[in-house]
């Protein structure tokens, strides 16, 4: 065979492995996540949200179902955070892992955030589930202390009120980032439909 016929073999055979590696790690997450994929958030998007959320260095950022951990990077990188981030899909566990490596301020966690402490967060991200949402409100509302944000990208919080709504632009990335305070998801406590 010539060698740019092994090549072709050789690379096939390692983009099967790395796809066959995704859909085994997201059918491991699938039962805990609740139908929840690993898919990663638009740097547009995060800057988006980083720009309407300004915070302190030495603040905590927790990121919830963190990917790659993209968000904790970029918001440690801008303002000097502290990170934590939770994430249950092996293959987005170890990439977070991997490239959160030399940043002792950033801390991924493989484990479910429903049982997670948020009393000390500043700031929660999420890009969660919509089917999750209502129980995700219930959750931030019993944990957060008063002046806590909250941001939600795609999906709200139902039945409470955003402080905020951006649309970052462009037809790709104008989804919708709901930008909560914990004062105003307290408020609502019990609302949510």
């Amino acid at each position: 065979m010539t060698g740019w016929l092994w090549g072709f073999f050789i690379l096939a055979g390692g983009l099967f492995c790395v796809k066959m590696a995704y859909v085994f790690s997201t059918a491991l997450a699938l039962p805990a996540t609740e139908g929840a994929l690993y898919v990663s958030t638009a740097r547009l998007r995060i800057a988006a949200a980083l720009e309407a959320v300004p915070m302190a260095p030495g603040d905590l950022m927790v990121d919830l179902g963190c990917g790659d951990g993209r968000v904790l990077r970029l918001a440690r990188r801008r303002y000097g955070v502290r990170g934590v981030g939770y994430e249950l899909n092996p293959l987005a566990f170890l990439k977070a892992r991997l490239l959160c490596m030399g940043r002792p301020d950033i801390d991924i966690r493989m484990r479910n955030f429903w049982s997670a402490d948020l009393s000390g967060a500043r700031v929660v991200f999420c890009y969660l589930f919509p089917d999750v949402m209502a129980r995700m409100a219930d959750k931030l509302a019993a944990d957060l202390a008063p002046g806590a944000t909250v941001v939600s990208c795609n999906f709200p919080l139902p039945g409470f009120r955003p402080e905020q709504v951006l649309r970052p632009g462009g037809s790709r990335h104008n989804d919708p980032i709901y930008i909560y305070t914990a004062a105003e998801i307290k408020g609502n406590s019990g609302a949510t439909t």
